[in-house]
């Protein structure tokens, strides 16, 4: 299947609001199936800081039609598979099965998301999951790191709150608190049904019809999302943490919105500064022994974005690493050839084809483009708009947002006895 063809899609605007797309594929006997809701911990007031996350699990507790632990105990006799994920964006539901099964996969996920029966003793169990599960993930250094450049770099924008929220907030979550947020927010008029496989897109539109459109479309919740001031200084914070015994470190910048202008020559940037063992930072941080491990990339924030570059190193080395990394990114500014773009550019082409040819990949990519970019566009042009990339563009990149006097900074250094 060529490019060309690649990004046909099936779309349909169901009678109650809610969005079908379905992309029909030959070339498998899996299918994909996956409801996305434009709802993360971003949507969330103070007094509801989790409830996205909590809701994820409150739904895996029965619905109308299934008792506890019989919507999985289908799917996984069927071979699939099912699960979920909440971000500060969106939270979607997932299923991939073999092709004759997606009918009953359909009904399942109808079932998970639509009708869930929201139980107050399931409320008490789940909020006792969710705590252990928020102390534990407070055990792992990283998290902590994370949640301070978070909060360090973000002021007034909510995407400085966990998703998982604080124990304060889920405590304090009421039965009508959680059954008006999901009423809010799982709804058709906020939602996204993709299905991608080997299935007839007319075939699943009617069977979409049987299930969610059935469901009443109701006014939306309008959440106003304040995007974060811009930031006039450099920002530092230092943790010291007993559990480490390396340095833990992130410095990031303000970057371009996903799929705004600006943001396909970040992707390829970042191509060349920090993906694979042939990018800038492997061979001349890692390959070296100036750093153990380091991650670049942006945030795939519809609004206040940032590019990230993170690294753990030996903590005598902070200085170092430091100058090494500016020294590295003015570098590869002022020398940046023609070749190393067009060579970076065919590499994210290719990681994104072979990325879409999992149809859970391809799927994702889909409800990531309608939900979090609201732009279809960003999935189906997404080859043509890395290819159009020229080293200027890569330059502005540079010049407009990766300078020395505005960045946000966190090091976490092991904590002295």
């Amino acid at each position: 299947m060529g490019i060309a063809l690649a990004h046909e899609l099936y779309i349909r605007d169901l009678p109650n609001g809610a969005k079908l797309i379905v992309k029909a594929r030959e070339d498998t006997s899996a299918v994909a199936l996956q409801v996305w809701f434009r709802v993360g911990s971003v949507y969330e007031k103070y007094n509801e800081k989790g409830m996205a996350h909590f809701l994820e699990h409150m739904l895996f507790n029965g619905s109308e039609k299934y008792s506890y632990g019989e919507m999985d105990r289908i799917i996984e006799s069927l071979g699939g598979n099912i699960n979920a994920g909440t971000s500060k964006d969106f939270t979607y539901y997932y299923i991939e099965i073999a092709y004759p099964y997606w009918r009953q996969a359909l009904e399942v996920l109808y079932q998970l998301t639509m009708k869930a029966l929201l139980k107050e003793e399931h409320m008490k169990k789940e909020k006792s999951i969710v705590i252990e599960e928020l102390r534990r993930s407070k055990d792992n250094p990283t998290t902590l790191l994370w949640e301070t450049f978070e909060k360090t770099a973000y002021k007034v924008s909510p995407y400085r709150f966990p998703v998982i929220g604080f124990e304060e907030t889920i405590k304090k979550f009421s039965p009508q608190l959680v059954k008006d947020f999901y009423r809010n927010f799982y709804q058709p008029k906020n939602m996204a049904i993709i299905v991608v496989g080997n299935v007839d897109p007319e075939e699943v539109e009617s069977e979409v019809m049987k299930t969610f459109g059935k469901e009443k479309g109701r006014p939306l919740l309008k959440v106003d999302i304040p995007p974060e001031p811009e930031r006039l200084a450099v920002r530092t914070e230092t943790v010291k943490d007993s559990r480490v015994q390396k340095a833990y470190w992130i410095i990031g910048w303000d970057a371009p919105a996903i799929g705004k202008t600006g943001y396909y020559a970040l992707v390829v940037l970042d191509e060349i500064l920090g993906s694979g063992r042939t990018s800038v930072f492997y061979r001349e941080l890692k390959e070296k022994g100036l750093v153990y491990s380091f991650f670049s990339g942006d945030l795939g924030r519809p609004l206040s974005n940032m590019f990230v570059i993170s690294a753990t190193f030996d903590p005598m080395k902070y200085d170092q690493v430091k100058r090494e990394v500016f020294k590295l990114l003015e570098k590869t500014y002022k020398e940046l050839t023609d070749e190393q773009v067009e060579w970076a550019k065919r590499k994210v082409i290719n990681s994104r084809i072979f990325e879409e040819e999992k149809v859970s990949g391809e799927a994702y990519d889909i409800g990531y483009a309608y939900t979090v970019v609201r732009d279809l566009d960003f999935y189906r042009y997404f080859e043509k708009n890395i290819s159009k990339v020229r080293k200027i563009d890569i330059m502005k990149v540079f010049e407009k947002y990766i300078k020395r006097d505005n960045y946000v900074e966190v090091l976490m250094l092991p904590a002295e006895n």
